[in-house]
């Protein structure tokens, strides 16, 4: 499942010479420095490792840049770095792909002490600032481009999987590559359905929206109301409410998704079977005053759906928002069942016999409120239409959803958007062979669904399709 941002710590570089930029620059040019000497060598990660201060695994931090490296074609190239502008603790620093040519964005956090050290760390859109211009496209044009963009990750072998991009309604580009089985060289298909990660969480608050609307759930009433003592000790419940799991802010830990890590995954089929792994949750902030990606708080909301509809959470997702959008190849699947046209996913192992490992062991058994169901780029364009013609939710409960409140790009249950497209909307899933993207471009009218089956293949092509976008004309409402 996705994790909105990957938390390193490092030392900034302290030397500086007489002839340097403005101190704020001569930071951003250095911590610009260090990310893309990590991504390009060995070297330099084994420097950025000299400098990392967090507790953080050494081989989740390596795993990351060499990523980035196989996915880039060898490395990336500096486009520049600044100080976002009012805010003197966050980096932004624009890398260019040498696949795609693509502009991608990357955004540190600085701590506060003396010598500021990196609290957090996000790969992100490209910033507008970084974008060279260049002449408008037609649609056409557009198309063609983006299509081209597909071929090039596709011939590469970075990317396997289907990509939809459409216009409203209408479908410009579906494309296809790569193999959903690697065992039986099946190959992918427009129609093969993926892993989608934690685009499930999407689908969760609205229907948590739906049952505010119906006046079946408050979203500010806290969940003593709905959930027994099975789920969560009574004194953490009664200081968390529903909004609080919508927008990440309930300040509950452990995540779930590390306890799966240590859990054995083939008996939980059921909600009621990950009571376990959740019930001594406890509190590390005050409810409502940090975010912090939570798979749990998504968990338990599907919960606090099912309580309140009355309805299991499977079924209610399937009759209220999957069926009424035409969503007809989306579900969250036991992994065990002889589902038809399911993509595998393959995670890289360098060095090994194969190249690459499935990744069957590594997720879970079904699909849960925070992600790890089954869709279709279709089937995601069909939520993206049924969302904008209000036909899951009313326009004021969607707009709500899509209010960002200054939570590290993230509304409720949405990541949000406000690059050089323009506002977006959307999600993305990251898990070990799952890498997924959508996004719905609110100012131009254009929809964009990634689905990968290996890893990180989804971000660097959706972020060169988006330097295209930003130069095509307006689609028609």
């Amino acid at each position: 499942m996705r994790g909105p941002a990957i938390v390193l710590a490092a030392t900034l570089a302290a030397s500086a010479s007489s002839a340097a930029p403005a101190p704020g620059q001569a930071q951003a040019d250095s911590f610009a420095r260090l990310y893309v000497d990590a991504v390009n060598s060995d070297a330099g990660f084994e420097r950025f490792m000299l400098r990392d201060a967090e507790p953080v695994p050494r081989e989740a931090i390596q795993g990351f840049f060499k990523d980035q490296r196989w996915i880039s074609g060898g490395g990336v190239d500096l486009i520049g770095a600044r100080m976002r502008p009012g805010d003197p603790r966050l980096v932004e620093i624009a890398v260019r792909n040498r696949i795609y040519g693509g502009v991608q964005g990357v955004e540190l956090r600085l701590d506060s002490a003396a010598t500021p050290r990196v609290a957090a760390f996000e790969p992100t859109p490209a910033p507008a600032w970084a974008l060279p211009r260049a002449k408008p496209l037609s649609q056409a044009e557009f198309t063609a481009r983006a299509s081209g963009l597909i071929d090039k990750g596709c011939a590469a072998g970075v990317f396997s999987g289907a990509v939809l991009i459409a216009a409203g309604e209408k479908v410009l580009v579906e494309k296809a590559c790569g193999e959903a089985s690697r065992r039986y060289h099946v190959a992918n298909t427009t129609s093969t359905r993926f892993n989608i990660g934690s685009m499930d969480k999407m689908f969760t608050v609205v229907a948590a929206m739906q049952l505010v609307e119906a006046g079946k759930l408050s979203p500010d009433a806290t969940l003593d109301r709905y959930l027994d003592a099975s789920w969560l000790a009574p004194e953490i419940a009664r200081q968390v409410t529903v909004w609080q799991l919508m927008t990440h802010t309930s300040g509950l830990v452990p995540d779930v998704a590390d306890e799966l890590d240590t859990k054995p995954r083939f008996r939980l089929r059921e909600l009621d079977h990950f009571k376990p792994l959740v019930r001594d949750s406890r509190l590390a902030t005050k409810p409502g005053e940090t975010f912090n990606y939570s798979n749990t708080g998504m968990l338990l909301l599907g919960a606090v759906i099912a309580q309140a509809s009355g309805e299991d959470y499977y079924a209610y997702v399937q009759r209220h928002i999957f069926a009424p959008a035409g969503m007809t190849a989306t579900a969250s699947d036991l992994i065990d069942d002889p589902v038809e046209n399911i993509a595998i996913g393959y995670t890289r192992v360098p060095g090994s016999a194969y190249g690459w490992r499935e990744n069957s062991i590594r997720i879970m058994r079904r699909g849960i409120p925070a992600g790890g169901g089954y869709s279709t780029v279709g089937d995601l364009h069909r939520f993206a239409l049924a969302l904008q013609s209000n036909k899951l939710i009313s326009q004021a409960s969607l707009q709500r959803l899509w209010a960002d409140e200054d939570r590290d790009n993230y509304a409720a249950g949405f990541e949000i958007g406000h690059g050089a497209v323009g506002a977006a909307a959307g999600h993305s899933g990251l898990d070990a062979g799952v890498s997924t993207r959508m996004r719905l471009y609110l100012d131009r009218g254009y929809v964009a669904v990634l689905l990968a089956n290996i890893d990180r293949a989804a971000p660097p092509l959706l972020d060169a399709i988006e330097g295209e976008l930003v130069r095509a004309p307006t689609a028609a409402r």
